[in-house]
């Protein structure tokens, strides 16, 4: 703007003074007309935060970091000044393809197209450490790829340098025979693990609430992880061992306070088994990496990726760590349970939003789910599209030339300290259960992630909370598509005959010199453990047959009580699939009283409501009388109507055509959508079957009507 520009801007904008907070909310209650204002400009979170209408600079006048920069403690903006522009959030996409081929074939494409860290997720069966000839078929390649081998491994890594790309592996309970693996691959290929970069571990706590049983001892895979931590502090020290995930809460259900105060405690969890062996809580810092799933309330989840960074400073520094030892990395993931097999595309909307909250907060490395994630392996149109999000994000966005840019928003730093204090408060009634573990063995950890789902599911069934092409904005006319799946049974043959060759390649004296080589792990210490391991993936053992070894004299010592992955759009799901199975039966015919006009709102609230169960309104436009009504209704095969109209229609109409209906010789269920309390009660004595309005429990409401409807047929 030229200096001449401003000079003539100035005197304008002196004219006019600027209205105080009092000015502002005697307008706000003006427009309000009545209505009270704590009612309607402050929103409850699921969190339980009060959320105001307008934020001003007084709301952070009590936050001491707000004039902190990125790079100082307690690392609130990030972890190094300027690192968003320096090093760009890696675009680490899961490749969840059943085998060593397919997984190959799709990361050298990706990788020239973008992605920047290779993210891989073993099948079912690797992630409890067994060969694919072991597991039961359903577990072969379900959710990930079956690697059980050296020879599988390179296979995958084929033609890519995994010494210039960082490399992200979910092993499950399997990690150090996983890692055993690798380094028996670099080795062949006379390459250096000081050069690996990324996370290679596993969760224990993760593993133990998904499964509710660990394939061994708790205590043995800390073990287990001390034994990978030690090695990675001195040959791979940009290689992170001790993954800390907020999965099983998340997508259990769990608000973003709760699961933020529960990975909070599993990341204490983590660090006390490290020190009980004897790495300092610095040492251990240094190699969490914290794992968290992203969901759509778009500043929430922004102020969780922030928050975890301040608190977990708070716990270092209460732990007496030095503050450069605050610098944490966190991966994020879009999250599963906000997938929906209806409508699937609206999931490349809401995986945008997902995930821009991640970059915003200053996730490292980030995961957008592909939008068919829920039903079918990712082809290259839907990685295309998952990898190009994150691409458009730094590109066009140009995200990845800023550094904390909702930093000093008055909402963003409000909402940050208010979910802190709350996950705050989680963390601590964890730990005064016992921490992680006794919480989970008492179930209390379990009923609070319950509670906050259910609290959930009533406000997505209630329509408090939208949930776009599910709950609300429902599509009748959606096309039926083919989920591509993984054919197991014969996947599992497939990799049985591979395994078959793998073991029968060498002459039978190599098999028995691999047979010594795992019978010397048995009695192994930890300093030669992991050495022996590598020495037998080099020489052909396998997956399974390190771990079998590993686990050989230990026996699962927990058992608790499982937390599965709900995705919110299940109960909807379910209905539409029992509504759509009835056929012709699923009609509900409108009966419109009064003029177009006055009674379209209310028959646009009526199709959506129905239309959400699967139900398909027929409408024939305006009655006048009962008979009008009646006789378009003896058109339809339908035995169920919807009064549609204004509450002054009803007072004139809607007894005398619920008398003629009910009068029939096979009667419909009669409902009507609104009413006045009195209008209704005289209704329902007459026959009335029910009513909806905005309150009304859409889950339970049309799940009744369909059991119904199952019954007649």
């Amino acid at each position: 703007m030229s200096n001449q520009s401003h000079k003539q801007i100035e005197p304008l904008l002196d004219s006019f003074s600027a209205p105080s907070l009092d000015q502002w909310r005697e307008e706000v209650e003006r427009l309000l007309k009545g209505a009270p204002f704590a009612k309607k400009m402050f929103t409850k979170t699921m969190e339980g935060i009060s959320v105001k209408g307008m934020y001003t600079e007084a709301d952070n006048d009590s936050l001491p970091w707000v004039e902190n920069l990125p790079g100082q403690w307690p690392f609130l903006r990030g972890g190094e000044a300027g690192a968003n522009v320096s090093a760009p959030w890696l675009v680490a996409q899961e490749l969840p393809l059943p085998t060593a081929e397919d997984l190959n074939n799709a990361l050298r494409s990706d990788l020239r197209r973008g992605q920047t860290a290779i993210n891989i997720v073993l099948d079912k069966a690797g992630l409890k450490g067994l060969d694919p000839d072991q597991a039961p078929a359903e577990m072969v390649g379900q959710r990930g790829t079956s690697i059980a081998s050296t020879a599988d491994l390179e296979t995958a890594l084929d033609g890519i340098d995994i010494s210039t790309t960082p490399l992200f592996v979910q092993t499950g309970s399997a990690a150090l025979p996983v890692l055993a693996l690798l380094l028996s691959l670099l080795n062949k290929q006379s390459k250096s693990p000081a050069d690996l970069s990324g996370c290679l571990g596993s969760d224990p706590i993760f593993g133990l609430a998904e499964l509710g049983q660990l394939p061994f001892e708790l205590k043995r895979i800390y073990d287990e992880l001390f034994i990978i931590s030690t090695w990675a502090q001195n040959s791979a020290p940009k290689l992170k061992t001790l993954p800390v995930h907020e999965d099983p809460w998340h997508e259990g259900g769990a608000d973003s306070a709760l699961s933020l105060g529960l990975i909070l405690a599993s990341g204490v969890q983590m660090l006390r088994a490290m020190e009980e062996r004897g790495m300092p809580v610095e040492k251990a810092a240094a190699r969490i990496q914290f794992h968290l799933c992203i969901g759509t309330d778009f500043f929430m989840e922004m102020a969780k990726v922030r928050a975890l960074r301040l608190l977990w400073s708070d716990i270092l520094a209460a732990a007496g760590c030095p503050a450069v030892a605050s610098e944490i990395k966190i991966h994020a993931r879009t999250s599963r349970r906000t997938q929906t097999l209806l409508d699937p595309h609206v999931n490349m909307l809401r995986a945008t939003t997902q995930a821009m909250s991640a970059v915003l907060g200053g996730v490292d490395s980030l995961h957008v789910s592909p939008f068919d994630e829920v039903d079918s392996l990712p082809d290259e149109f839907s990685r295309r599209i998952a990898r190009n999000l994150q691409l458009v994000l730094a590109h066009e966005c140009h995200f990845d030339q800023v550094q904390d840019p909702a930093g000093g928003s008055w909402y963003v730093e409000n909402l940050t300290c208010n979910l802190a204090e709350k996950a705050w408060g989680v963390f601590q009634e964890c730990e005064q259960h016992g921490g992680i573990v006794e919480a989970m063995k008492t179930g209390w950890l379990q009923e609070q992630v319950t509670e906050a789902s259910r609290l959930r599911a009533h406000a997505l069934a209630t329509r408090k909370k939208s949930m776009v092409g599910t709950n609300v904005y429902a599509n009748p006319l959606e096309p039926k598509r083919e989920a591509r799946t993984v054919d197991h049974a014969m996947l599992k043959e497939r990799r049985t005959e591979d395994m078959a060759r793998q073991r029968t390649s060498g002459a039978q004296d190599e098999h028995m010199l691999v047979l010594g080589r795992l019978e010397k792990i048995i009695d192994a210490s930890n300093g030669k453990l992991l050495d022996l391991l590598v020495d037998a993936a080099a020489h052909g053992a396998t997956l399974g047959e390190l771990t079998g070894i590993l686990r050989l004299d230990t026996d699962p010592d927990l058992d608790v009580k499982t937390i599965h992955l709900r995705r919110c759009a299940e109960p909807f799901e379910k209905l539409r699939a029992r509504v759509e199975s009835l056929g012709p039966k699923n009609r509900i015919f409108a009966v419109c009283l009064g003029d177009v006009a006055r009674y379209m709102p209310r028959l646009d609230f009526t199709r959506g409501f129905f239309q959400v169960g699967g139900f398909n309104v027929v409408e024939d436009g305006f009655f006048a009388d009962s008979s009008e009504a009646l006789e378009a209704y003896k058109k339809l095969e339908t035995s169920q109507i919807v009064l549609v109209g204004q509450d002054e229609t009803y007072n004139q109409f809607a007894a005398k055509i619920l008398q003629d209906f009910k009068s029939l010789s096979s009667p419909p269920k009669v409902f009507i959508a609104g009413g006045g309390t009195e209008l209704l009660n005289d209704l329902k004595a007459m026959g009335l079957d029910g009513s909806i309005n905005m309150r009304s429990n859409t889950v339970e409401f049309l799940g009744q009507m369909a059991s119904d409807l199952e019954v007649q047929s």
